[in-house]
């Protein structure tokens, strides 16, 4: 009887020791380095943004959160990558509008689910692009740019990162709202996109802040912003509502997100330092800096902002045509 106590003891010993072992795992986290994955190659606006994100949790946790560019194939590279990871709070996704928006409404089909496939972590920033033309375009305001467009439909081009980006939806929503006949001319990437516009090759391209140096010194000009309010970039930039495109609304989310499964403890604290990062006065103005806007908040907001932008960026898709792969 003594002995079957001291095995019942030992069973109870050894499950009690099996749940709390993780909650204790849990508790000490981060132990080793974690991995912050950017489907971007490194220098974009995602990228910097990332970096700076990165640096600052890295001194908050003790612990380095390191930047790993996995860019290629439209963002699904990357995220692909965070969603078959081990849910143990080690390998993360910096998420954007394109990764949970225009990517999965672009794709015919996809080897993981944007929503169930991941447990959002926290929003972080929103920026809005600027549309910038090369001097030569005959127009020094929205209303002018959208009647020399219906006077020579199919005569101004759009520099897009490719089908399915940024630019290209941003320029199919354009012409949807505008009734105008644009042709989009697609790149492998940005930076070459933005080359062949300051070359005179190609009209007009949505830009970030980096564009911000090009416009001061009048190798392009600025007609309006595509965000919800005025860039702080360019606070003299009307937004295309503000220039007579009335609704026009389409700013660029990012966040982390993190494998679906990983454990809400890990998800509470890393949302927790995101958003005391995002409070760092030094933040705060790099971010003004590079046009982006402070969007903190919960796991269920971030939540809450994908689930938006797969409709909104689906029915732009849909609206366009434009063809999936």
């Amino acid at each position: 009887m003594k002995m079957r106590r001291i095995m019942l003891t030992g069973v109870v010993v050894t499950a009690i020791a099996s749940l709390t072992l993780p909650v204790l795992a849990q508790q000490d986290y981060p132990t080793r380095p974690i991995r912050l994955v950017v489907p971007y190659a490194p220098g974009a606006i995602t990228d910097t943004a990332a970096r700076l994100v990165a640096d600052r949790m890295s001194t908050v946790m003790g612990m380095q959160v390191v930047v790993d560019n996995r860019g290629g194939a439209g963002t699904r590279i990357g995220v692909q990558n965070v969603a078959t990871s081990a849910p143990d709070g080690y390998t993360l996704l910096y998420v954007n509008s394109i990764t949970h928006g225009s990517m999965p409404a672009m794709s015919k089909s996809l080897p993981f689910d944007p929503v169930t496939s991941f447990k959002p972590v926290a929003p972080l920033f929103w920026y809005a692009n600027i549309f910038v033309c090369n001097p030569s375009v005959p127009a020094n305001s929205i209303a002018e740019f959208i009647d020399y467009a219906k006077k020579n439909p199919g005569k101004l081009t759009n520099a897009t990162a490719g089908p399915g980006s940024g630019h290209d939806l941003l320029g199919s929503l354009f012409k949807s709202m505008t009734g105008t006949d644009i042709t989009h001319v697609h790149y492998r990437g940005g930076g070459p996109a933005l080359q062949d516009v300051l070359a005179g090759n190609v009209s007009c391209i949505y830009g970030d802040g980096n564009a911000k140096p090009l416009l001061d010194t009048g190798r392009l000009k600025a007609f309006a912003t595509a965000g919800p309010q005025r860039d702080p970039v360019f606070p003299d930039v009307p937004t295309l509502d503000e220039a007579g495109v009335k609704g026009f609304s389409l700013p660029i989310n990012q966040g982390i997100a993190a494998p679906a499964g990983t454990p809400a403890a890990i998800i509470a604290k890393l949302n927790a330092v995101a958003n005391e990062v995002l409070r760092q006065p030094q933040l705060m103005q790099r971010a003004r800096e590079l046009g982006l806007v402070i969007n903190g908040g919960s796991s269920d907001k971030l939540g809450q902002i994908i689930q938006d932008d797969l409709i909104k960026f689906g029915k732009i898709v849909n609206e366009a045509k434009i063809p999936k792969e």
